[in-house]
């Protein structure tokens, strides 16, 4: 089974609400405990536990170019800078990134080797405010001429 890296603390939250369930008596009424609930924690880049995480998702896409132009999914990396985290993301062959974060409001850029042999820089259209316990969409788009 893979589990994703955004899935980490949910799921080591859940295995510790079942092993809690399971290594002690039942509580009165016979009925096990239930798992905790998760609590959107995130370790930012520097290592420190926040306790206000949400999750910051989207696509690396070229856009333009011969007709009909539609946005493309590439691969690449987009780069997350905000309160006091830069972090780069490897985007998977379909374009798409998602990753935990500290609350907060994030400049998201990308760079694809199919984009100016990949040193050129593609921006989202604008910041993307992250809300812990909440997922919020930025899509990143390279124009093609």
């Amino acid at each position: 089974m893979k589990i994703p890296l955004t899935g980490l603390p949910l799921a080591a939250a859940c295995l510790a609400g079942l092993v809690a369930s399971c290594s002690g008596p039942p509580p009165a009424g016979g009925h096990p405990a239930a798992a905790p609930p998760a609590t959107g924690r995130a370790t930012s880049q520097a290592g420190a536990l926040t306790d206000q995480a949400g999750t910051l998702t989207g696509h690396l896409y070229g856009v333009g170019g011969p007709a009909p132009g539609a946005p493309r999914p590439w691969p690449g990396t987009v780069t997350l800078t905000g309160p006091g985290v830069r972090r780069d993301i490897q985007v998977s062959a379909d374009g798409h990134f998602s990753v935990l974060v500290p609350a907060g409001t994030y400049t998201v850029a990308g760079r694809s080797p199919r984009y100016g042999s990949g040193a050129g820089v593609c921006r989202a259209t604008g910041p993307a405010t992250v809300t812990a316990g909440h997922r919020t969409r930025a899509d990143v788009r390279c124009q093609l001429k």
